[in-house]
């Protein structure tokens, strides 16, 4: 094992704004003199015209120049490079980017524009503070019966305003990342302050609850055979327009009627729906005052989903379950049901009609499709890691060997997990585009979950060694993202590799100490060049630190040309792209 990196507290933006006409408004801002920095020799390219800087203010050795497209802070004695110029920008940082005047103190400043004021503190926070920071928000605005995705708002900005209701298509996918951090963050103070300690069960509570409302989605259905929602709504929330719901009534479902049930001529189908769902779940919906009846799942369930749940009944059972064992025969049921269920349907998710949905598919039929090449790569990975994860959890052998050596020795399984970067890069050939045009960053994340879980179950050392390979052929598109929750597993499972662990470093020293998802003014700089792609995206030629570039999921470019995702102001994410990835960290002993 490698020295541990030691994360140092580092100074985060956080803007306060303020109307024009508010008396917490200094009167001296409003008087500053407005005169242009000069510019002349400027060491760095800067993020606006040298033209369009109207105003300046020196705070020390910090510089402070206004322009009519944004802030810029310059600090020539900054430790780390990517530290010497940053930019601030509306709508996160300012009210709008037309700079009239600054006015410094010490660290912080208070910046006038045409429609506002605003306060930026320059607030030293430490790794570890800011995961809490983060946490305390996703708790109080974000958390829906334990699933933590997001939540959107009435007024934007104001997470005061959030919805009660609302729904990610990956409500699963996403609250077991978080549930995936906060079981670590638990294993982790386990270790350092002892299971007694008032923090470590503070964690252990807030890991339990995520991990409770992740399996609650192998059986809000109720339909018994295995299956899995990919979220579910109370009955007084709105059902969207975005997929095939089904709402439970009596010992029945029936799909309710949307775009998606109407083009497929499923409205009102009916489905079983007699199966219970465990007490101990339940109580997540029963404590505020709802029952099983009227409840909407959402179904056609992909691969994303499942992935992600293996990965978490993994390190449920091994680190959060060890003394609260009808967690772990939940654990265990919930890991027999999926394995029965994509054994049993030809190594796929079969939904309402019996046919198989359209994203989780791990057979030769679907590999052998024209989507299916390029996907065997991870898709056999994924299954295969199943198996490993069920073998594991349960105990089992029989039925899950069986069918980990069928697809292995029979199928061929093993031999496909390092062919990703072949067959993607052929694929893209045959198309036309770039290599880096078909990328999906959704997968990003299945492939990291995938082979983590197979390189830390699997014992043989010529499996080991491929699914070492099948990860690595994953290195092109991740090493793009410097994203330590992609390259930390990566270390865990490929201990003799390396990574860059300054820009690992950097990544949560510049992540906002905030995730209300307001976005940035990226296609306006004047120091980044654009490349245009083939599908009608640009790409910028640098990979910007966390808090200039737009806030999302796992599952965006982050060099993409675009300044808001997530629904930009109005919507507040959750904090598993942190936490996850800090306290794995943690737990491996990458951080100090």
């Amino acid at each position: 094992m490698k020295k541990p990196y030691k994360l140092e507290a580092h100074l985060c933006r956080v803007s306060s704004f303020f109307a024009l006409t508010d008396s917490r408004v200094p009167s001296a801002l409003f008087a500053c003199k407005k005169e242009a920095p000069d510019l002349e020799g400027f060491p760095l390219p800067l993020p606006s015209k040298k033209s369009d800087y109207t105003c300046y203010a020196q705070s020390g050795d910090v510089l402070w120049m206004g322009a009519k497209t944004g802030l810029t802070r310059y600090d020539p004695n900054a430790k780390i490079e990517a530290d010497r110029l940053m930019y601030f920008s509306a709508p996160r940082d300012l009210q709008d980017n037309n700079i009239k005047a600054i006015l410094p103190e010490g660290e912080n400043v208070w910046v006038l524009t045409d429609t506002g004021a605003v306060y930026i503190e320059m607030k030293l926070i430490g790794a570890e503070e800011k995961a809490f920071i983060l946490l305390e928000e996703t708790q109080k605005y974000v958390d829906r019966r334990g699933m933590t995705s997001q939540r959107a708002m009435a007024q934007p900005g104001n997470p005061e305003t959030c919805f009660p209701y609302g729904h990610s298509d990956n409500d699963g996918t996403f609250t077991v990342g978080f549930a995936i951090g906060e079981i670590f963050k638990y294993a982790t103070y386990k270790r350092e302050k002892g299971a007694d300690h008032p923090d470590t069960l503070e964690a252990k509570k807030v890991a339990t609850r995520a991990v409770e409302a992740c399996l609650l989605l192998l059986y809000i259905h109720k339909r018994g055979d295995g299956f899995a929602a990919r979220t579910y709504l109370a009955p007084d929330e709105p059902v969207p327009d975005d997929g095939i719901f089904f709402r439970i009534k009596g010992d029945k479902a029936y799909c309710a009627e949307t775009t998606a049930s109407i083009n497929r001529n499923c409205v009102d189908y009916e489905i079983d729906a007699s199966a219970e769902v465990p007490a101990r779940l339940a109580k997540l919906y029963e404590d505020e005052g709802y029952t099983c009846e009227g409840m909407v799942y959402k179904a056609d369930t992909s691969s994303d989903e499942i992935t992600h749940h293996f990965l978490n009944l993994l390190f449920a059972h091994q680190y959060l379950a060890c003394d609260d064992p009808e967690l772990d025969e939940l654990i265990k049921m919930s890991a027999r049901n999926l394995m029965n269920h994509i054994i049993d349907n030809g190594y796929q998710l079969c939904d309402y009609s019996g046919e198989p949905t359209t994203w989780a598919k791990w057979n030769e039929e679907y590999f052998n499709s024209e989507f299916g090449w390029v996907d065997a790569c991870l898709n056999s990975a994924e299954v295969l890691m199943y198996h490993l994860v069920t073998m594991e959890i349960t105990g089992e052998q029989g039925k899950w060997k069986e069918s980990y050596d069928y697809l292995i020795n029979e199928k061929g399984y093993a031999e496909l997990v390092d062919k990703h970067f072949d067959r993607l890069f052929h694929a893209t050939l045959s198309m036309g585009i770039e290599f880096v045009e078909e990328i999906m960053y959704g997968d990003h994340m299945l492939a990291t979950c995938s082979f983590l879980g197979l390189c830390l179950l699997e014992k043989d050392e010529k499996l080991l060694a491929k699914y070492r390979n099948g990860y690595k052929s994953w290195r092109t598109s991740l090493e793009r993202e410097h994203n330590p929750g992609y390259d930390l597993p990566y270390l865990i499972a490929c201990p003799d590799e390396e990574v860059d662990m300054d820009a690992l470093a950097l990544w949560f020293y510049r992540t906002n100490a905030s995730r209300l998802a307001s976005g940035v003014s990226l296609t306006g700089r004047h120091d980044i060049a654009v490349k245009p792609l083939e599908v009608g995206h640009s790409e910028i030629s640098v990979l910007l630190p966390p808090d200039e570039r737009f806030i999302s999921k796992y599952d965006r470019n982050p060099v993409a040309l675009v300044n808001e995702d997530s629904g930009g102001s109005r919507v507040v994410e959750g904090c598993y792209t942190y936490t996850f990835a800090y306290w794995i960290g943690r737990y491996f002993g990458f951080f100090e």
